[in-house]
């Protein structure tokens, strides 16, 4: 993977690209208005708030668990049209959260939330299988960077806006700008030009639809064959392990080891947002010197340093500079990871390859619910941060060995396909 310097602007001067990037910009500013919405209903009508928040996030990320059937139907048909598909039905699907008005009707709200997570979960993988097809190879950093960028500017932008529009006039309100959102960035994506691979099956016809299973199981062999993919799957667990266990368990950590308010934890999380926000924008530089290897390595020792100044910082201004740094270092390694990831694999196995990787993101975002439900009550938050930092920093070292030959082959411009893929 070379590491010629390229900056966001030149990157967006890709029409195609720019098109795809507006589609996911203002998708996730709808998105934050549902969320925003889908709280306040909670709030409003649910009895027990804390366990109906715990319900609609897991509600939100099982079907990330189970993202990985949908990389075949990625591989398979046109990743554009999956996309404008998968808009089209969030657009319907997110205003079933129309019927909530009692507490009785809750139920639809976390249906809603899982349908239209689902979906999400073949967008995603479809978006990102598409980036190596759309940009050259010296901008699949870059390009992933401002993907990752999109994620916080639509987070300030949906919450804040969201709660303006809800304040004067209602939650039903949210959900049909959410609903408008999905429909817009399916225009987007009608504009855009999105190849599918040559060794991709972008065109297969309907009749080929009882493979499923066997391309499902050759995928799976694909990716348990690659230890190369192995590994940054791995490594991409522990960075979203890392971020989610201090965003979870931040609120208790606060009131327990540090004795002050838990509504202190919008500024950690705003102080994690600008750390992204850095990341972000500094992806680009980092890649005219720095190896690939280097980035993810460096990023995840410090980042578990950064969990570890959570649990030992004995003042709150050393607090928001680990989260400062917990947030610049995930958004470092979980891009240069995802821009690996794609140049290593071949189009015609990218689709499954990246659904799975949005299974590995969702097994580390469960991951950290369990430690915050279960671990932060049985040991405390601090051993909990303790153990998350030294198994993200162990990771980080892991990783100036375990991905010297992945680079190497990325250097060299090879794709790597397991024996077994290859009669």
């Amino acid at each position: 993977m070379t590491n010629n310097k390229t900056g966001m602007l030149t990157v967006l001067q890709n029409r195609d690209f720019l098109a795809l990037w507006l589609s996911q910009l203002v998708s996730k500013i709808g998105d934050n208005f549902a969320v925003v919405a889908a709280l306040v209903l909670i709030n409003e009508l649910a009895e027990k708030a804390g366990l109906a928040v715990v319900v609609i996030a897991a509600a939100m990320t099982i079907p990330q668990l189970f993202a990985l059937a949908s990389g075949v139907l990625v591989d398979r048909f046109s990743r554009k049209w999956l996309m404008i598909g998968t808009d089209v039905l969030r657009a319907g699907a997110v205003l079933l959260a129309l019927l909530v008005q009692k507490p009785g009707h809750l139920y639809i709200l976390y249906f809603t939330a899982f349908i239209v997570m689902g979906l999400g979960a073949m967008y995603i993988p479809a978006r990102n299988a598409s980036l190596p097809n759309m940009v050259p190879e010296k901008h699949l950093l870059t390009a992933n960077a401002l993907i990752q960028a999109t994620e916080l500017v639509s987070l300030i932008a949906g919450a804040s806006l969201a709660t303006l529009v809800i304040s004067l006039t209602s939650t039903s309100t949210a959900f049909v700008v959410d609903s408008f959102t999905f429909l817009l960035s399916g225009v987007f994506l009608l504009a855009a030009n999105i190849p599918q691979g040559k060794t991709g099956s972008g065109s297969a016809n309907p009749i080929q639809k009882q493979a499923f299973w066997p391309e499902f199981v050759s995928g799976l062999r694909y990716i348990a064959s690659n230890k190369h993919l192995l590994q940054l799957m791995a490594i991409t667990t522990m960075a979203t392990l890392g971020l989610s266990a201090t965003v979870l368990l931040a609120a208790a950590y606060f009131k327990q080891l540090l004795g002050i308010s838990a509504e202190y934890l919008g500024l950690l999380q705003a102080t994690e947002g600008v750390g992204m926000a850095l990341g972000a924008l500094l992806i680009s530089l980092y890649a005219s010197w720095a190896r690939s290897r280097q980035i993810v390595s460096v990023a995840m020792i410090v980042l578990g340093g950064g969990i570890l100044v959570f649990a030992l910082a004995p003042a709150f201004w050393l607090v928001l500079l680990g989260a400062l740094v917990v947030g610049l270092c995930v958004v470092s390694a979980r891009t240069t990871l995802a821009a690996m990831t794609q140049a290593l694999v071949s189009d015609a196995q990218r689709g499954r390859v990246e659904s799975a990787m949005v299974t590995v993101i969702g097994i580390g975002t469960m991951g950290a619910l369990i430690m915050a439900g279960i671990l932060g009550d049985v040991v405390g938050p601090k051993i909990v941060f303790v153990i998350t930092g030294i198994v993200v920093l162990t990771a980080g070292i892991a990783s100036i060995f375990a991905l010297r030959k992945a680079e190497a082959l990325l250097l060299n411009g090879s794709i790597e396909l397991p024996p077994s893929l290859l009669d």
